[in-house]
Parts: C-alpha cells; structure tokens; sequence
C-alpha cells in the first residue's frame, strides 16, 4: 500500500460521489429545500429556498477568482494546502420579499468550499465560506441571504460531505478496530485510509491508483484477519460440507460426513495480499453397516466363492 501504517484505504472518482448525491436529491427533495422569516434592517422578510438540481462534488480548490468572491468563515482569509473539495449546487432557487413589497426571485449557482482531514480518529469537515455566482446587488438583500442562507448551506454542506466518511466497525460478522487516519484528494479521487494503530501517514508519499473509479487496498495482515475471520465464521456454523452414502443392495451401506473446521497456517503474501496460502481442518466421520444374512439365505461371500 506504500507505506506500512495504512491497513484500509478506498478511494472514490467524483463520478461516484456525484451519484450517491444524485439518489439522496431524488429521495430526501424535503432536506433541500426551506423557508424562514428574518428581520433586516428593521424589516421583516420571508426567504424560500429550493435546491432543484442535485449536488456534486468537485475536487481540488476553487481557482483564484472564485475564492476572492466566496463569503468567507470567521477567520478564513487562505486557502489551506490539502484536502480541498467543493460542494457545487448547480440551481439554487432563491425567493425573498419584505413585508408588504414586492418578492424577487433568484436562480444560480452555489459552491461550498471545505477542508477534508482526519481527526481523532473521524472525517472533519471545515467549511470555508459559501460562493454564489450571481449574488443581489441590494445591500439589505444580501444581509439577508447572509444571515439566513448561508448558515443553512454551510450545516447542509457539511452534512452530505460527514457523509463521505470509511466505516469499517464490523466486517465479516467480526469487530476490526480500525481508525481513521488519512483523507487525501487528489485530482481524480477523494481517499480515505484507517489503521489499526492510531497515528497518521502523508499523503504526498503515497501513490494510489489513477485508472479505477473505486478502488480499495487492504494490507496483509488486514486480509488475513477478514480471511480468517470469514473462515471462522462458517466453521461456526457446524454444517456439513460432505454428506455421502452408497449402499450395495443386499450386503452394506456406507456413509461418509465432513464438517469444516477452520484454516490452518493461513499466510499471505506481502506483495500481493491476494494471494493466500492455508491448510484446511477438516473433520471426517464415516461408517460402514454390514446387513446380517436373511434366514434360510447363505452368505454372499461364501456363495460367490462356491461359484467361481
């Protein structure tokens, strides 16, 4: 995997992200949408808001221009180095009026810059700020939608992205403790990677995979853990894996019973975790019933010996 602290790293295109996102805009339209009251400036107003287009996930910072023009968090002034994504909203549907004046409506795009990173142990989101591509050139209007749009799309930003996290409690029906340590976005894939010691790697020093849209790395000891685990799993279970019986008419029946037991020696190659070698325990019981001599019927043996 590039380095010997990771045990479990996926990494995801955008593609993907985007169709995750797709399906939550198809099925869930009411956590999208809102209306409030808000008072500015002394004047009571209503805000409605309808996101009508799915979401997607754009990797890597916004360019210059973009983030001159983003409504920044308190105390974010640059842009941090790593981890950078962006929650685009492509239609944003805004319609505002003041008490007793006239509504306008809105319709255009919106981004939510943020920083991906591991902490303690889970995916942290810092958000970074809300960008609207056409924003109201009234000064009321835009306190407006920053006082009660902007916190709105900064909690539903950092919602869909806390998503994004790699759970890995329960795997093969048995508990691997693993945490996670590292979220790297590249220009393709947005990675998350855990260990099962705490501590963190760089992501400058590793080389994932650039030609699949999901990909996901496991260490040895990790696929020796779910290997085994999975084998234990079904050795539990106690159910037969042969059930045999033959029966010669007339002289015996023979039955033969195998049970699995579980792995022995179970190894896998450090180079290429896909490739394991085990012994396998193997439990046989078997029988033979010899059917006794009908009355006034000789013994088989002895007849076919008399008749050779």
């Amino acid at each position: 995997m590039g380095t010997p602290t990771l045990d479990l790293a996926v990494g995801v295109a955008s593609a993907s992200l985007d169709n995750g996102l797709k399906q939550l805009h198809t099925g869930h339209r009411d956590l999208l949408r809102g209306d409030r009251s808000e008072v500015v400036s002394g004047v009571q107003y209503s805000l409605s808001w309808d996101l009508r287009e799915p979401p997607r996930i754009s990797l890597g910072a916004p360019d210059p221009a973009r983030w001159e023009k983003t409504w920044k968090q308190a105390g974010v002034s640059a842009l941090p180095s790593s981890g950078l994504v962006q929650l685009v909203m492509p239609e944003l549907w805004l319609r505002w009026a003041p008490e007793r004046g006239a509504p306008r409506e809105l319709s255009c795009s919106v981004a939510v810059p943020a920083r991906l990173l591991a902490a303690d142990g889970a995916l942290r989101v810092e958000l970074l700020g809300v960008w609207m591509e056409t924003p109201p050139a009234d000064g009321n209007d835009r306190t407006l939608l920053r006082r009660v749009l902007v916190p709105r799309l900064l909690k539903l930003g950092g919602d869909l992205l806390k998503r994004l996290g790699l759970s890995a409690e329960r795997i093969f029906g048995r508990s691997v403790d693993l945490t996670l340590v590292l979220v790297d976005v590249t220009d393709r894939h947005l990675v998350v990677a855990a260990a099962s010691q705490p501590g963190s790697g760089s992501a400058s020093a590793l080389d994932w995979p650039s030609d699949k849209e999901v990909f996901c790395l496991a260490s040895p000891a990790l696929v020796k853990t779910l290997v085994g685990a999975a084998a234990q799993r079904e050795a539990d279970k106690r159910a037969r894996v042969v059930d045999a019986k033959e029966t010669v008419a007339g002289v015996a029946e023979a039955t033969l019973q195998a049970y699995f037991h579980g792995l022995r020696n179970l190894r896998v190659d450090a180079r290429d975790p896909a490739r394991l070698t085990a012994g396998v325990d193997i439990a046989w019981k078997g029988g033979v019933t010899i059917f006794p001599i009908a009355p006034g019927v000789g013994c088989a043996l002895v007849e076919a010996t008399q008749n050779m």
